[in-house]
């Protein structure tokens, strides 16, 4: 199923004092004060007038912040290999991911179970002439870590190590994953996780509501594939073995490297870690069919005997770079995102209490167009009351747009939540990576700082109009269908319709 994503929410405080009182300039000699003596008073050196009588009051610095340039940290490596070196001395760690632009996408759908344990069976069933539990006794000695991914559009392997042990690691990892052995033990262990994965897929309302959403969404696709039992059971190290041929031979790679390592002497070393990169047999890479949505709006309910019916409110929105994207995160911010400054966590979480939780949110997708949603989780008997209210705020929004302040203060947090995203060297250089793969420009950030700040109440109020309007949304309902008379009318869905097999 789909994985989402939402995120930027932290904001970050200034160290300057810690930073001056850590500096190596020698401290002057200290006064030695005596203690005060009974009935004696302490003065404060700030005054009552200077201290403001609500938070609200309190001035900060104006913010300022300067993302990082990815061009600082680029080196190119060879033909097709780029990567992005942040170089921090705080501790003895390195971090190391290499992304190969390559899909794993089977033709049938039954190798799609075979090909969904492909990526970790790349290091759990070892190789190099090491067994499985060879490698994880060496890993372990040295409190390292090595993990591989194979996902639709790329590939993965990364390594967390002590920065004494790199060096090691990149011939450790060079061994196992050009000579998988895809060990059949290990297969069986995974195999195991995923029939019991395959057996509670539905276990929970959040998990139905989220086949559900997915199923009244989109049109059949190879990409939503869901393997059955039986499939499962029978996937053999052969099957992964022929499905993982070619892994890691793209002609485009990016990497990330972090952490305590020299970038002249990290440069030098990747040259030759790559120019020994060569995978026997080319990946013959199948095109990903874009997701193309039913556009079919409506109510669509699952039954299942709960108290409180959880619901996800759907509709296509756009494939990024669009000039949408902005201002649409802006107005899903006030709608429904910025948490407790939020109208739909106002309305029907403080003032009428139907949900703990109430939200909105838009895709932030480069591969595929995303969808805008709204979720709330409330009790079966004021389902249609908390629809009411939800787009109630919905049309308000949509027609009378932002006040001065709520749209100052989604600018504002979304902006000054860009330091939470480069809170690491870790994070900048997968950051900086990940963005190469997707064709995000240099200046990415920066025109991001821009768009935020050139978004109108105008534009709010189209973007509200556009993309949370009730008469393109699918309705989503995970709940008991007899307490549903309100919703009516619906379209009721069993649980074992959810799966794609087509």
């Amino acid at each position: 199923m789909m994985k989402k994503s939402v995120y930027l929410s932290v904001l970050c405080g200034s160290l300057a004092t810690l930073l001056l009182s850590c500096s190596g300039s020698p401290a002057p000699k200290a006064e030695v004060a005596s203690e005060p003596q009974k009935n004696e008073t302490v003065q404060s050196s700030v005054s009552v007038s200077e201290i403001p009588e609500s938070y609200k009051d309190i001035r900060f610095p104006e913010f300022n912040y300067v993302t990082p340039n990815p061009v600082d940290y680029r080196v190119q490596i060879a033909e097709g290999v780029t990567g992005y070196i942040v170089s921090s001395r705080s501790l003895p760690l390195v971090n190391f991911t290499v992304y190969f632009e390559e899909g794993q996408l089977p033709s049938v759908i039954q190798d799609e179970a075979a090909s969904s344990m492909v990526g970790s069976m790349f290091r759990r069933g070892a190789g190099g002439g090491l067994t499985p539990h060879a490698l994880d006794d060496s890993l372990e000695f040295i409190s390292a870590g090595l993990s591989t991914s194979a996902g639709t559009f790329s590939s993965s392997f990364e390594i967390d190590c002590l920065s004494k042990d790199f060096r090691n690691m990149l011939d450790l990892a060079q061994k196992v994953l050009l000579d998988p052995a895809f060990d059949k033990d290990q297969l069986e262990i995974i195999k195991a996780n995923y029939i019991t994965a395959y057996e509670r897929r539905y276990d929970t309302p959040a998990k139905i509501l989220s086949a559900l959403e997915t199923k009244v969404n989109y049109a059949p696709n190879p990409r939503l594939w869901d393997p059955n039992l039986e499939e499962y059971k029978k996937v053999s190290a052969d099957d992964v073995r022929r499905l993982a041929k070619g892994t890691f031979s793209s002609k485009k790679i990016v990497f990330a490297l972090s952490g305590d390592i020299d970038k002249d002497s990290a440069t030098t070393l990747l040259k030759d870690f790559f120019a020994k990169w060569k995978v026997k047999e080319e990946k013959t890479v199948v095109a990903p069919t874009p997701y193309r949505f039913l556009n079919k709006p409506g109510t669509y309910v699952v039954d299942k005997d709960i108290s409180q019916a959880n619901i996800r409110m759907s509709q296509p929105f756009v494939k990024r770079p669009h000039p949408d994207y902005y201002p649409a995160a802006v107005a899903s911010f006030i709608l429904g995102g910025g948490s407790f400054s939020s109208r739909l966590m106002n309305r029907v979480r403080s003032d009428e209490g139907l949900a703990y939780s109430v939200y909105s949110s838009v895709d932030n997708d480069y591969r595929d167009t995303g969808m805008t949603t709204i979720s709330i989780q409330t009790k079966v008997e004021t389902v249609d009351y908390a629809l009411k209210l939800i787009f109630e705020e919905v049309e308000k929004l949509a027609k009378d747009g932002p006040t001065e302040e709520e749209l100052s203060l989604a600018k504002k947090t979304l902006i000054e939540s860009l330091p939470s995203l480069f809170d690491s060297p870790e994070s900048t250089a997968s950051i900086f990576a990940v963005g190469d793969l997707l064709g995000k420009k240099d200046n990415h950030y920066l025109e991001y700082i821009r768009e935020v700040n050139a978004v109108t109440p105008e534009q709010v109020k189209q973007m509200t109009a556009k993309y949370f309007s009730k008469e393109k949304m699918t309705i989503s309902v995970v709940g008991p269908v007899a307490k549903l008379e309100a919703l009516k009318p619906f379209i009721q869905l069993s649980v074992d319709s959810l799966d794609f097999r087509d």
